[in-house]
Protein backbone atom coordinates (compact mmCIF):
# COMPACT_ATOMS: atom_id res chain seq x y z
CA UNK A 1 0.00 0.00 0.00
CA UNK A 2 2.91 2.71 1.09
CA UNK A 3 5.05 2.46 -2.08
CA UNK A 4 1.47 2.45 -4.66
CA UNK A 5 1.34 5.52 -2.81
CA UNK A 6 4.33 8.16 -3.58
CA UNK A 7 6.68 5.09 -4.26
CA UNK A 8 10.37 4.59 -2.69
CA UNK A 9 12.94 6.87 -3.60
CA UNK A 10 16.80 5.85 -3.11
CA UNK A 11 18.96 7.60 -0.49
CA UNK A 12 21.00 8.74 -3.23
CA UNK A 13 18.82 10.23 -5.82
CA UNK A 14 17.93 13.97 -5.28
CA UNK A 15 14.77 15.32 -6.39
CA UNK A 16 15.85 18.71 -7.87
CA UNK A 17 12.47 20.66 -8.24
CA UNK A 18 11.35 23.84 -8.74
CA UNK A 19 10.48 25.35 -5.34
CA UNK A 20 14.31 24.84 -4.53
CA UNK A 21 14.18 21.95 -2.83
CA UNK A 22 16.30 18.71 -3.28
CA UNK A 23 15.49 15.26 -1.03
CA UNK A 24 17.39 12.26 -0.37
CA UNK A 25 15.95 10.23 1.16
CA UNK A 26 14.15 6.77 2.21
CA UNK A 27 15.53 4.78 5.18
CA UNK A 28 15.79 0.96 3.83
CA UNK A 29 16.60 1.64 0.34
CA UNK A 30 20.07 0.89 -1.32
CA UNK A 31 22.54 3.43 -0.99
CA UNK A 32 23.90 4.71 -3.96
CA UNK A 33 27.95 3.71 -2.98
CA UNK A 34 29.12 6.82 -5.72
CA UNK A 35 28.15 9.04 -3.15
CA UNK A 36 30.76 7.85 -0.77
CA UNK A 37 33.88 9.43 -3.18
CA UNK A 38 31.77 12.51 -1.89
CA UNK A 39 32.65 11.62 1.49
CA UNK A 40 35.59 13.51 3.50
CA UNK A 41 38.28 11.33 4.02
CA UNK A 42 38.88 12.59 7.98
CA UNK A 43 36.16 14.68 10.14
CA UNK A 44 36.52 16.57 13.59
CA UNK A 45 33.70 16.50 15.76
CA UNK A 46 33.92 19.72 18.46
CA UNK A 47 31.27 19.86 20.80
CA UNK A 48 30.58 15.75 21.57
CA UNK A 49 26.86 16.07 22.50
CA UNK A 50 24.12 13.95 21.59
CA UNK A 51 23.84 14.43 18.03
CA UNK A 52 27.05 14.99 17.05
CA UNK A 53 27.56 11.69 18.94
CA UNK A 54 24.77 10.24 16.80
CA UNK A 55 26.05 12.05 13.18
CA UNK A 56 29.37 10.10 13.90
CA UNK A 57 27.67 6.76 14.93
CA UNK A 58 25.89 7.04 11.54
CA UNK A 59 29.02 7.45 9.66
CA UNK A 60 31.29 4.88 11.62
CA UNK A 61 29.47 1.75 12.81
CA UNK A 62 30.35 -1.25 10.89
CA UNK A 63 27.00 -3.01 9.47
CA UNK A 64 24.31 -2.36 6.87
CA UNK A 65 24.57 1.01 4.95
CA UNK A 66 28.35 1.54 6.27
CA UNK A 67 30.56 3.19 3.73
CA UNK A 68 33.30 1.70 1.82
CA UNK A 69 35.71 4.20 3.62
CA UNK A 70 34.86 4.86 6.99
CA UNK A 71 36.48 8.45 7.66
CA UNK A 72 38.92 9.19 10.14
CA UNK A 73 37.57 10.83 12.84
CA UNK A 74 39.04 13.18 15.64
CA UNK A 75 37.17 14.88 18.50
CA UNK A 76 37.17 17.23 21.09
CA UNK A 77 38.35 15.95 24.46
CA UNK A 78 35.44 18.45 26.44
CA UNK A 79 32.55 16.75 27.72
CA UNK A 80 35.31 14.09 28.45
CA UNK A 81 32.71 11.02 29.62
CA UNK A 82 30.96 11.57 26.06
CA UNK A 83 34.05 11.49 24.63
CA UNK A 84 35.59 8.44 25.79
CA UNK A 85 32.19 6.65 25.12
CA UNK A 86 32.24 7.40 21.46
CA UNK A 87 35.79 6.13 21.52
CA UNK A 88 34.90 3.45 23.42
CA UNK A 89 31.79 2.45 21.03
CA UNK A 90 33.74 2.91 18.21
CA UNK A 91 37.98 2.40 18.73
CA UNK A 92 39.29 1.81 15.56
CA UNK A 93 38.00 5.19 13.87
CA UNK A 94 38.01 7.34 16.73
CA UNK A 95 40.65 9.56 18.45
CA UNK A 96 39.91 12.13 21.21
CA UNK A 97 42.28 15.15 20.58
CA UNK A 98 43.66 17.27 23.22
CA UNK A 99 42.19 20.06 22.68
CA UNK A 100 39.43 22.03 19.71
CA UNK A 101 42.44 23.45 17.92
CA UNK A 102 44.02 19.90 17.47
CA UNK A 103 40.82 18.72 16.15
CA UNK A 104 41.10 21.27 13.82
CA UNK A 105 44.45 21.34 12.76
CA UNK A 106 44.03 17.40 12.08
CA UNK A 107 41.00 17.45 9.76
CA UNK A 108 39.69 18.40 6.17
CA UNK A 109 36.16 18.79 7.59
CA UNK A 110 35.01 19.99 10.57
CA UNK A 111 31.48 19.33 12.10
CA UNK A 112 30.74 21.88 14.90
CA UNK A 113 28.13 20.63 17.32
CA UNK A 114 28.65 22.85 20.47
CA UNK A 115 25.11 24.89 22.58
CA UNK A 116 24.32 28.10 20.53
CA UNK A 117 25.19 30.21 22.79
CA UNK A 118 29.24 28.95 22.67
CA UNK A 119 29.77 29.39 18.97
CA UNK A 120 30.51 32.82 18.62
CA UNK A 121 33.17 31.97 21.50
CA UNK A 122 34.16 28.62 20.53
CA UNK A 123 34.48 29.46 16.66
CA UNK A 124 36.38 32.68 17.38
CA UNK A 125 39.13 30.90 19.41
CA UNK A 126 40.03 28.31 16.72
CA UNK A 127 42.20 29.00 13.61
CA UNK A 128 40.41 27.61 10.65
CA UNK A 129 42.93 26.66 6.99
CA UNK A 130 41.53 27.33 3.39
CA UNK A 131 40.35 24.73 1.94
CA UNK A 132 38.53 23.40 5.34
CA UNK A 133 34.89 22.05 5.06
CA UNK A 134 33.07 23.11 8.68
CA UNK A 135 29.09 21.84 8.82
CA UNK A 136 26.77 23.39 11.68
CA UNK A 137 24.89 21.09 13.94
CA UNK A 138 23.75 23.95 15.92
CA UNK A 139 20.39 25.09 15.76
CA UNK A 140 19.84 28.57 13.97
CA UNK A 141 24.05 29.23 12.77
CA UNK A 142 23.72 29.85 9.05
CA UNK A 143 26.34 29.11 6.61
CA UNK A 144 26.67 32.50 6.44
CA UNK A 145 27.44 33.05 10.23
CA UNK A 146 29.79 30.31 9.85
CA UNK A 147 31.63 31.56 7.17
CA UNK A 148 32.10 34.80 9.16
CA UNK A 149 33.10 32.65 12.56
CA UNK A 150 34.97 30.22 10.68
CA UNK A 151 37.27 32.15 8.08
CA UNK A 152 38.91 32.06 5.84
CA UNK A 153 36.99 28.63 5.34
CA UNK A 154 34.46 29.42 2.54
CA UNK A 155 33.00 25.55 2.13
CA UNK A 156 30.15 25.74 4.95
CA UNK A 157 26.81 24.16 5.48
CA UNK A 158 24.12 23.91 7.81
CA UNK A 159 22.26 20.92 9.16
CA UNK A 160 19.50 19.35 12.09
CA UNK A 161 20.04 15.89 12.57
CA UNK A 162 18.04 14.02 14.94
CA UNK A 163 18.64 11.21 17.27
CA UNK A 164 17.74 8.74 14.56
CA UNK A 165 21.01 9.29 12.65
CA UNK A 166 23.08 6.97 14.80
CA UNK A 167 20.98 3.86 13.67
CA UNK A 168 21.21 5.28 10.05
CA UNK A 169 17.40 5.58 10.31
CA UNK A 170 17.15 9.65 10.19
CA UNK A 171 15.97 12.03 7.67
CA UNK A 172 18.28 15.35 8.29
CA UNK A 173 17.50 19.08 6.87
CA UNK A 174 20.36 20.74 5.22
CA UNK A 175 21.23 23.78 3.73
CA UNK A 176 22.71 24.59 1.05
CA UNK A 177 22.98 21.36 -0.75
CA UNK A 178 26.78 20.64 -0.71
CA UNK A 179 27.87 17.13 -2.36
CA UNK A 180 29.98 16.52 0.72
CA UNK A 181 27.42 17.65 3.14
CA UNK A 182 24.68 15.28 1.40
CA UNK A 183 27.14 12.74 1.09
CA UNK A 184 27.38 12.36 5.31
CA UNK A 185 23.87 12.39 5.91
CA UNK A 186 23.51 9.78 3.28
CA UNK A 187 25.01 7.52 4.95
CA UNK A 188 23.33 8.79 7.82
CA UNK A 189 20.08 8.12 6.61
CA UNK A 190 19.36 10.39 3.95
CA UNK A 191 18.54 14.53 3.99
CA UNK A 192 16.37 17.33 2.13
CA UNK A 193 17.90 20.10 1.25
CA UNK A 194 16.89 23.33 0.39
CA UNK A 195 19.44 26.45 -0.89
CA UNK A 196 17.73 29.38 1.17
CA UNK A 197 17.61 30.52 5.00
CA UNK A 198 14.26 31.54 5.17
CA UNK A 199 12.99 28.19 4.17
CA UNK A 200 15.59 26.46 6.32
CA UNK A 201 14.49 28.16 9.24
CA UNK A 202 10.78 27.65 8.60
CA UNK A 203 11.80 23.74 7.57
CA UNK A 204 13.38 23.52 11.06
CA UNK A 205 10.43 24.38 12.98
CA UNK A 206 9.04 20.72 12.50
CA UNK A 207 12.14 19.03 14.47
CA UNK A 208 10.25 21.11 17.26
CA UNK A 209 7.43 18.62 17.48
CA UNK A 210 9.92 15.45 18.14
CA UNK A 211 9.05 15.90 22.08
CA UNK A 212 5.32 16.43 21.45
CA UNK A 213 5.42 13.02 19.18
CA UNK A 214 6.69 11.27 22.46
CA UNK A 215 4.69 12.85 25.23
CA UNK A 216 1.49 11.75 22.97
CA UNK A 217 2.78 7.83 23.25
CA UNK A 218 3.64 8.74 26.78
CA UNK A 219 -0.01 9.40 27.35
CA UNK A 220 -1.21 6.57 25.20
CA UNK A 221 0.71 3.94 27.06
CA UNK A 222 -0.58 5.81 30.30
CA UNK A 223 -4.03 5.26 29.40
CA UNK A 224 -3.60 2.00 28.43
CA UNK A 225 -1.75 0.87 31.99
CA UNK A 226 -4.30 2.89 33.83
CA UNK A 227 -7.06 0.26 32.39
CA UNK A 228 -4.89 -2.82 32.79
CA UNK A 229 -2.85 -3.14 30.45
CA UNK A 230 1.02 -4.46 31.78
CA UNK A 231 3.04 -1.27 30.87
CA UNK A 232 5.71 -3.38 28.82
CA UNK A 233 2.69 -4.58 26.89
CA UNK A 234 1.20 -0.86 26.40
CA UNK A 235 4.53 0.99 25.34
CA UNK A 236 5.92 -1.89 23.16
CA UNK A 237 2.12 -2.13 21.49
CA UNK A 238 1.85 2.15 21.38
CA UNK A 239 5.54 2.89 19.63
CA UNK A 240 4.91 -0.35 16.98
CA UNK A 241 1.80 1.21 16.17
CA UNK A 242 3.16 4.98 15.93
CA UNK A 243 5.70 3.36 13.68
CA UNK A 244 3.37 1.32 11.81
CA UNK A 245 1.58 4.61 10.68
CA UNK A 246 4.56 6.25 9.34
CA UNK A 247 5.45 3.82 6.92
CA UNK A 248 2.66 5.26 4.84
CA UNK A 249 3.70 8.90 5.27
CA UNK A 250 7.94 8.86 5.03
CA UNK A 251 8.01 8.66 1.63
CA UNK A 252 5.76 11.99 1.59
CA UNK A 253 4.72 13.51 -1.88
CA UNK A 254 2.85 16.49 -2.47
CA UNK A 255 -0.46 15.51 -1.86
CA UNK A 256 0.07 12.28 0.35
CA UNK A 257 -1.48 14.01 3.54
CA UNK A 258 -4.82 14.70 2.14
CA UNK A 259 -5.22 11.75 0.55
CA UNK A 260 -4.27 9.32 4.11
CA UNK A 261 -6.82 11.82 5.98
CA UNK A 262 -9.40 11.47 2.93
CA UNK A 263 -9.02 7.62 2.54
CA UNK A 264 -10.01 7.25 6.55
CA UNK A 265 -13.48 5.28 6.43
CA UNK A 266 -16.65 7.69 6.95
CA UNK A 267 -18.00 7.31 10.20
CA UNK A 268 -15.08 4.91 11.47
CA UNK A 269 -12.95 5.55 14.77
CA UNK A 270 -10.19 7.35 12.82
CA UNK A 271 -12.13 9.43 11.41
CA UNK A 272 -14.05 10.03 14.61
CA UNK A 273 -10.62 10.94 16.42
CA UNK A 274 -9.37 13.49 13.67
CA UNK A 275 -12.65 15.21 13.47
CA UNK A 276 -13.29 15.59 17.18
CA UNK A 277 -9.86 16.91 17.79
CA UNK A 278 -10.49 18.96 15.22
CA UNK A 279 -13.18 20.52 16.45
CA UNK A 280 -11.57 20.98 19.89
CA UNK A 281 -9.05 22.88 17.85
CA UNK A 282 -6.15 20.76 18.43
CA UNK A 283 -4.83 21.33 15.06
CA UNK A 284 -5.21 24.91 15.21
CA UNK A 285 -3.21 24.68 18.68
CA UNK A 286 -0.46 22.77 16.64
CA UNK A 287 -0.07 26.01 13.83
CA UNK A 288 0.33 28.28 16.99
CA UNK A 289 3.02 26.16 18.32
CA UNK A 290 4.87 26.07 15.11
CA UNK A 291 4.62 29.58 14.84
CA UNK A 292 6.13 30.31 18.40
CA UNK A 293 9.00 28.01 17.05
CA UNK A 294 9.58 29.86 13.70
CA UNK A 295 9.24 33.16 16.29
CA UNK A 296 12.25 31.67 18.69
CA UNK A 297 14.18 30.65 15.59
CA UNK A 298 14.50 33.82 13.97
CA UNK A 299 14.09 36.11 16.91
CA UNK A 300 16.53 34.30 19.32
CA UNK A 301 13.56 34.43 21.88
CA UNK A 302 10.23 34.06 23.20
CA UNK A 303 8.22 36.83 22.44
CA UNK A 304 4.89 36.35 25.25
CA UNK A 305 3.57 39.62 24.24
CA UNK A 306 2.04 38.71 20.89
CA UNK A 307 -1.10 36.79 21.08
CA UNK A 308 -1.08 34.98 17.81
CA UNK A 309 1.84 33.06 19.48
CA UNK A 310 0.68 31.94 22.61
CA UNK A 311 -0.83 29.10 24.17
CA UNK A 312 -4.84 28.22 24.11
CA UNK A 313 -4.94 28.76 27.93
CA UNK A 314 -3.65 31.94 27.66
CA UNK A 315 -5.53 33.40 24.48
CA UNK A 316 -8.64 32.29 25.91
CA UNK A 317 -7.56 35.10 28.80
CA UNK A 318 -6.60 37.99 25.91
Amino acid sequence: VGSSRGGLVSRAQAHRRGDGLSSVMAAGCPRDRGIDSELPSSIGLVGVGTIGSAVIHGLCSPGQGAPARIPRVVISPRGAQKAAALKAALPDHVTIAGSNQEVVDSVDCVIVSVLVKQADEVLKSLKFREGQKVLSLMAGVMPSKLQELAAPVTDCASAIPLPAVAKRQGTSLLTPSKPWAKAIFDVCGGCVAVDDDAKFKRMMCVTGLMGDFYKRQLTVQGWLASHGVPEAAASAWTGATFATFAVDSAQAEADTFHKLVEEQTPGGLNEMVWRSQDEDKSYQSLLYQLDAVHHRIVKGADDPDLPSLAPAAKRARL
